[in-house]
């Protein structure tokens, strides 16, 4: 009988847990830890599985936006791709041009023909109207694609001025009756010689100089 309480003894003793010592590290996280885990590294190229001959290229990576590159500006650019598409762009902006040697002086007579609707496919030859008068003026804008010219005429004993714009698809013709040879009146210098015509300096421009 002894004997067999002595097993017992033994048996419930040894499935007693063992109690843990304060002092060993915890084996569980906590959210109020300060310690944050390192971000993990990238995984590696792994071959492909299915074909033996294909290559795993590596991810490119991103750089940031490169500045655009410095050069002419995209108005400019613009202006003068529109401009070159005119079949006559090169001989109206030579008699109508800022400094050409060629260039109409308000004063010359011009014929200006036009078509009453741009032409097309179905109607490749539209109906035109037919305008001569003097140059009296001269717009030019982004560099020549919007040039216009204004012209002057007696109709009936009426003053009539027409502008046209004169790379504008409607204009089919633009012919030069007669060059004006000077614009105003000739200058007469104090030795009573005739000089070259100046434009006075707007008051504007002393300003900004």
């Amino acid at each position: 009988m002894d004997t067999i309480t002595k097993g017992l003894r033994r048996v419930s003793l040894a499935a007693r847990p063992t109690p843990r010592s304060l002092s060993s590290p915890r084996l569980f996280s906590s959210s109020s830890s300060s310690h944050t885990a390192p971000a993990p590294a990238p995984a590696p190229l792994e071959p492909y599985p299915f074909s033996s001959t294909a290559i795993t290229v590596p991810p490119t990576p991103v750089n940031p936006a490169a500045p655009p590159p410095r050069g002419d500006s995209l108005l400019r650019t613009l202006n003068a791709h529109l401009t070159s598409q005119h079949p006559h762009a090169a001989l109206y902006l030579q008699l109508f041009g800022r400094r050409d040697k060629k260039r109409l002086l308000p004063g010359s007579v011009l014929t200006v023909t036009s078509y009453a609707s741009a032409p097309s496919p179905t109607n490749p030859s539209p109906p035109t109207t037919v305008f001569s008068g003097v140059l009296i003026a001269l717009r030019r804008r982004h560099q020549g694609r919007d040039t216009s010219i204004r012209l002057r005429n007696l109709v009936g004993r009426t003053g009539v001025e027409q502008s046209f714009k004169v790379l504008s698809p409607l204009i089919k013709d633009i012919r030069v009756v007669a060059r004006a040879e000077t614009s105003g009146p000739p200058v007469v210098t104090k030795d009573g010689k005739e000089g070259p015509r100046r434009k006075a300096a707007l008051p504007a421009a002393r300003r900004a100089k």
